[in-house]
């Protein structure tokens, strides 16, 4: 059976589209042989390429799941910024001048062992005598020596406080993070999905970026504080007051 070649004649596109039916059909009634003026092979057709879908990456890029439970808020360690305060001042490498430095000693003397004609204050043979010893600072150098341990104790009451108050703002920040991040996570899906647009990703990837960079900040004033606290010490104490110090401020564990 001879398989009637198509019409380059065909007025419209609909007869030159039935006309190309119609052919097929004969050949598939004659176990596909097509005819050496047919146009298309007969091999088989080429696949097309798989369609790579673009995926935002979260931040972390660590596939948290979105249903996992966020770390909870841990509250920051009951301080005493008081027992901090002296702690440090103690450990001082000098006294302080603001205390009048005087010590006392005390002698004995009797008549037995001086010469009478020395005793001429009228106090009787034997007597106790009181000394009192001092630094000698004038007016100005003490008030200037003063004025510099009151500047160190002001700087003290400051690193106290910046101390404490980052340790606090440090534990919620991992809390802001843990829940951003959780956001950040269902955003992915939803987005992929084809739920919504890539957008709310976006925005939730930024809000994960400016938590982990205030968590980051929060931490670097927790060390600078706790150094300089430190560093108002003696040698001997430096490395003490640090380790104590360290244990206060550490990082909450939490589940990842």
């Amino acid at each position: 059976m001879l398989l009637a070649p198509i019409s380059l004649q065909a007025e419209t596109a609909e007869q030159l589209a039935a006309a190309q039916a119609e052919t097929l059909k004969v050949a598939e009634e004659n176990g596909n042989l097509a005819p050496s003026y047919w146009p298309w092979a007969t091999s088989e057709a080429e696949k097309p390429p798989e369609i790579q879908t673009y995926q935002l990456p979260t931040l972390a890029g660590d596939g948290v799941d979105y249903h996992s439970k966020p770390a909870p808020l841990a509250k920051a360690p009951a301080l005493d910024p008081d027992t901090i305060y002296k702690t440090v001042l103690s450990c001082y490498p000098e006294k302080s001048k603001f205390d009048v430095d005087i010590s006392l000693r005390a002698s004995v003397r009797s008549a037995d062992v001086l010469d009478e004609t020395d005793l001429s204050s009228g106090l009787g043979k034997s007597y106790v005598g009181i000394v009192a010893n001092m630094p000698l600072y004038s007016s100005q150098e003490l008030n200037r020596e003063r004025e510099r341990e009151y500047m160190r104790r002001k700087d003290t009451a400051k690193a106290v406080a910046d101390f404490i108050a980052a340790i606090a703002s440090r534990n919620h920040s991992v809390r802001e993070l843990a829940l951003y991040r959780s956001l950040e996570a269902r955003s992915a899906i939803r987005v992929q999905s084809g739920i919504v647009e890539a957008t709310e990703q976006v925005g939730y990837l930024e809000k994960v970026a400016t938590a982990q960079e205030k968590l980051v900040k929060e931490e670097t004033k927790i060390i600078e504080s706790r150094l300089l606290l430190a560093g108002m010490c003696d040698p001997l104490n430096a490395e003490r007051i640090g380790s104590w110090l360290k244990r206060l401020s550490a990082v909450p564990p939490t589940e990842d």
